[in-house]
């Protein structure tokens, strides 16, 4: 029968009583996705996976049944039993399925870190009595924008500047005076130089030039992404292996053909299992490991927010300046400044050239994965114990070179930018499990350990200095650098391991079913967590769920069109300690202005003072969870649906307490906010076959209602951030008791004034 991993173990999935969502890597791998979680979008209900970025590289973004705090929303990924930042670091062709556990009571088993639902992946391994088998994958293809923001050319845009300036009763603006008088070009270049690009843009639009589409001019057009996964599998008596090898190489559609924007990756796996003693019946003794190596060079281009993003530079950027002159002065031929008419901008192009030159990247590395051990000195009674490590390290540098585009554009001395960083975290993992019959009707299983988990090694650190030696990026080192003055240099590093970082926990599971028509699953889990004060370190969160198989009824027997057909019940709860370390107590900071005890009694050293206020009583953020769901198939197994209704509850977000001035320290931590979420999802699934072709089509959708219901800061608010692609600087969402989080916060309007 098939089987589904869950928390700890796998499970029958006719069995399974919680919201679970299990995808086969196949699958996956035919999307033809750069990462795995992207190819989930529209197949699991309730889950919204969306790219941070558009960049190569950037990662994604997962939500599970709505946003549950304001916090750190990611779900928990597991690898392999090994908790990890993402799964990004996989190729498609690695995995074997992942399982996402929605609900609570699916969730309870790892307690704390499960508010915001669990991903559970497994990768490929050999199997027992397969024989040796070797597969290629490939894919080719080529990546284009699918949709552009309609800019204005060079006539809209003097069209619409000169209506501004009527509307505000002020005279049209002269375009020929401005380009060919502009005092602003002629005292800004050397020379002549001012005034013949003034008169270039004049002539290029009385031959009827339509301006710069600056997207057009920064982006690669058919931008290739290539990926090759090989993949062998394979099995002895006693030892079964999987081996796999991947690279992907993604050019990026902004930056790509400028400076090689994009993204290298390559990935080695190796997961083997050795029987060391066995009998007739059962293994008695089994080891091996799970392994994982990932390394990934990014080229980049700027993302972050307006006065560092590329993409924003190109939609707002004055069409009237061309790309390049054959008579610039810049030596790679880009078009300087149009001083006088592009205030406050200069060519973008040239800007992503000389800030992230090809001479700029990063790289990263990682290695996570197990080594365990299986002893079963009765047949089902199983002692597991495994040591999981997740480490990753890398390095970036990059060469800001010499530019003058204009007298406020330029960058006199090149410079040298150096970071590296290393984190380490630590898993050790026991559990004792038993698996037993009674009179074949009553099955039942037990499941009971501990886990301790420890943020060893974290730290970043990292340096700027500028007028290189040589002047060349090659040699653009921190080493080669010939510093004249402490302005020169800029450092900066971070300890994160030194602030702490350990969760211990204990756990059990044990679950009942009856002919395997009726089933009962209770969970429970108790983490303590160094991130909260002596008396407030443990949580509790147990879980509950039922299930009832009623095909295996006989009054359902004879219905020939259904195959199957489960309701199941749920009711957990879970925890997010993913909070600021040390928070509950007061931080000491140090400030450089010093003391003040009137205007003559200052003290000009530097100082320490209280950061905040204290607050020993700050807790866990809590989610709690009911569900209700159908599981069905039909006509022989062909049909499949899918159903669930569900209500989730957050408690006790961590937002700043209201405090007087007087209290001299900054405000506490409390446990201030709620939410809740409900919602239904469903799924219809269809898989059939002509003869040896198949095919499969799912059909899904979900519909959440994310609502604030108490929010206890001092302001009753939350703003959000003030900036999205203007340089605006009201803040336009917010968190408030009634509404979503993050709604969108403005003046409504009635529409245009005719």
């Amino acid at each position: 029968e098939e089987v589904v991993v869950v928390g700890y173990g796998v499970q029958k999935k006719a069995l399974v009583t919680g919201a679970n969502v299990n995808v086969q890597g196949d699958r996956i791998s035919q999307m033809n996705t750069t990462t795995a979680m992207e190819a989930l979008q529209g197949i699991a209900a309730g889950v919204n996976v969306t790219r941070n970025n558009g960049s190569p590289g950037a990662g994604t973004k997962v939500t599970i049944r709505g946003l549950g705090t304001i916090g750190n929303s990611n779900p928990l990924y597991i690898v392999d039993g090994v908790a990890v930042g993402n799964i990004d670091y996989l190729n498609a062709s690695d995995i074997a399925t992942i399982d996402i556990l929605k609900d609570a009571a699916s969730a309870a088993i790892y307690g704390a870190r499960a508010a915001n639902g669990v991903v559970l992946v497994t990768t490929k391994k050999g199997v027992k009595g397969t024989k040796p088998s070797v597969t290629y994958e490939n894919y080719i293809g080529f990546q284009n924008m699918y949709k552009k923001l309609p800019a204005l050319n060079a006539q809209e845009y003097m069209f619409i500047q000169n209506e501004g300036r009527t509307n505000d009763g002020l005279a049209p603006y002269d375009w020929e005076t401005m380009l060919l008088n502009n005092s602003y070009l002629n005292n800004n270049y050397p020379g002549e130089l001012g005034k013949e690009l003034g008169q270039y843009v004049w002539n290029q639009l009385q031959d009827g030039w339509e301006g710069t589409d600056w997207v057009n001019e920064m982006t690669m057009k058919n931008a290739p992404v290539q990926n090759h996964a090989l993949n062998i599998t394979g099995a002895s008596n006693d030892l079964t292996y999987a081996l796999g090898f991947s690279y992907l190489d993604q050019k990026g559609i902004l930056g790509g053909d400028l400076i090689g924007a994009g993204l290298n990756r390559i990935t080695a796996r190796m997961n083997t299992e050795l029987t060391l003693f066995k009998n007739s019946r059962h293994d008695i003794l089994t080891i091996g490991e799970n392994l994982t190596f990932n390394n990934s060079r990014n080229q980049w281009v700027a993302t972050s927010n307006i006065y560092w993003n590329d993409l924003h530079n190109a939609l707002v950027t004055n069409p009237l300046l061309p790309a390049y002159w054959d008579k610039s002065p810049d030596p790679n031929g880009f078009t300087p400044t149009l001083e006088g008419i592009s205030l406050g901008q200069t060519n973008p192009l040239a800007m992503m050239f000389y800030n992230r030159s090809q001479y700029s990247w990063g790289r990263g590395n990682s290695l996570a994965g197990n080594v365990f051990g299986v002893f079963e000195p009765i047949k089902n009674l199983k002692y597991r114990s495994s040591f999981g490590l997740n480490s990753w390290f890398g390095n970036s540098r990059s060469w800001a070179p010499t530019y003058a585009l204009s007298a406020q554009y330029n960058n006199a001395n090149d410079g040298v930018t150096q970071s590296m960083y290393q984190g380490v975290d630590y898993t050790f993992t026991n559990t004792l499990s038993y698996d037993f019959s009674i009179r074949e009707k009553h099955n039942l299983s037990f499941l009971v350990g501990s886990e301790v988990l420890k943020n060893k090694l974290n730290f970043e650190v990292g340096g700027t200095k500028a007028n290189s030696i040589f002047g060349l990026p090659e040699y653009a080192f921190l080493n080669n650098v010939n510093v004249e003055s402490l302005s020169d240099i800029n450092t900066w590093g971070a300890d994160w391991a030194a602030q702490g970082g350990g969760l211990l926990s204990y756990i059990g599971r044990s679950t009942y079913n009856y002919a395997n028509k009726y089933m009962l699953d209770v969970t429970f889990r108790a983490d303590g967590s160094s991130n909260f004060a002596k008396g407030k370190r443990w949580g509790y969160f147990p879980s509950v769920s039922a299930g009832w198989n009623f095909s295996e009824e006989e009054f359902m027997k004879d219905l020939g069109w259904l195959d199957f057909s489960k309701l199941r019940f749920s009711w957990g709860q879970n925890g997010n300690h993913n909070i600021p370390n040390f928070i509950y107590t007061s931080n000491i900071e140090y400030r450089a202005q010093g003391y003040y005890f009137g205007p003559n009694k200052l003290v000009s050293t530097a100082t320490a003072v209280p950061a905040n206020v204290p607050n020993p009583d700050v807790t866990w953020e809590t989610s709690e969870q009911l569900n209700f769901g159908l599981d069905a198939r039909f006509l022989k197994g062909k049909l499949a649906l899918v159903a669930d209704v569900y209500q989730k509850t957050t408690k006790d977000w961590l937002v700043l307490a209201p405090i007087l001035g007087t209290a001299g320290a900054g405000a506490p931590y409390i446990n201030g906010g709620d939410i809740e979420n409900k919602g239904i999802e469903m799924s219809l699934i269809w898989n059939d076959n002509f003869g040896q072709f198949k095919y499969g089509v799912t059909l899904s959708g979900a519909h959440n209602k994310n609502e604030v219901t108490r929010l206890a800061n001092a302001e009753g608010i939350i703003t959000g951030p003030a900036h999205v692609l203007s340089q605006g600087t009201a803040y336009i969402s917010r968190v408030e008791v009634g509404f979503p989080i993050g709604y969108f916060y403005g003046f409504e309007t009635d529409g245009l004034l005719q």
